[in-house]
């Protein structure tokens, strides 16, 4: 089998990794090579192996998953919670939807990126162009779900955030747990995809709020090893892995202050990481506070922590 990965994104290398395993025939393609021959070409951007049949995610899951906008809308469509939200084009529209939903609230291009976190509802000048409301809560956790799914078949694991780094497991409660993956799954039908998502969600009083998602694995999902290859399993119809129990977690990290400490396992895609694992929770703990900046323990080797 012959597999093209788009070379212009970091994230081809999250997909080449899963496929060496495989022994499958991989290679990294500028977006507008010839392709005749591949079974299928993964891509990162809408402008990769445009209109080419082979190319994976298809068009509706890729151009949902690059604009925030329709992603809230699609939420709406399908039932999904997600915090009250509003297109915004200038002044006054902010000021509408700061007074029927409230603030705080956040200002974000449909690309998902933060304008500004708005605790005022009248706001001077906005650069031109289309943005998006979003009510902006105190979640009780910022989770992150990685959920696969091949014929038949959907599994997903929970990570929450703490500060800079992605942990797991995050323990969710059964009925919360099951709601939040029976709407994932109606999400992978709408936007007629399978593969895997990673969805980031906010939990309020019991409830999982969504408030977006990629269609293809990113570096914040390598706190579990597993995704990546479950994705590419997901995508050509192979039976799924079984995600590990954890726990790990992975955080931005410099490589140098990364190579300090032996269980710190560095990468580098868009930027460094580094993906941590412990036998138990307090042990992840105690390894990511030593690596946010906390010295080694006097007497102590970074290998016994």
């Amino acid at each position: 089998m012959r597999l093209g990965i788009d070379l212009t994104s970091p994230l081809a290398r999250l997909i080449e990794w899963a496929a060496l395993p495989f022994g499958f025939e991989v290679e990294l393609l500028p977006p507008d090579a010839k392709t005749e021959g591949f079974d299928l070409l993964f891509r990162f951007s809408p402008d990769a192996f445009a209109g080419d049949p082979a190319a994976f995610p298809g068009e509706r899951a890729l151009a949902l998953g690059q604009d925030l906008l329709l992603q809230k809308r699609l939420f709406r469509a399908i039932g999904a919670p997600t915090p009250p939200f509003g297109r915004v084009r200038n002044p006054a529209e902010w000021e509408a939807l700061a007074r029927v939903h409230g603030l705080p609230a956040r200002l974000l291009t449909r690309r998902g990126e933060l304008v500004f976190l708005g605790e005022k509802r009248e706001i001077e000048e906005l650069p031109e162009g289309v943005y998006v409301y979003e009510r902006a809560y105190p979640y009780a956790a910022e989770i992150l779900v990685l959920a696969a799914k091949g014929e038949g078949e959907t599994a997903c694991a929970v990570a929450e955030r703490r500060g800079r780094a992605y942990v797991y497991p995050y323990r969710l409660e059964e009925e919360v747990r099951n709601r939040l993956c029976r709407k994932v799954e109606e999400l992978f039908l709408a936007l007629g995809h399978k593969g895997g998502l990673e969805l980031r969600a906010g939990l309020l009083e019991g409830e999982a709020l969504f408030l977006d998602f990629v269609p293809y694995p990113t570096a914040r999902s390598l706190f579990l090893p597993e995704f990546a290859p479950a994705y590419l399993r997901g995508a050509l119809g192979y039976a799924l892995p079984e995600f590990s129990p954890g726990p790990s977690a992975v955080i931005p990290l410099p490589l140098e202050r990364a190579r300090e400490f032996p269980f710190a396992h560095p990468f580098v895609l868009d930027r460094p990481y580094a993906r941590v694992s412990a036998p138990d929770e307090g042990t992840l703990s105690k390894r990511l506070e030593l690596l946010e900046g906390g010295p080694k323990p006097p007497g102590q080797g970074a290998g016994e922590v």
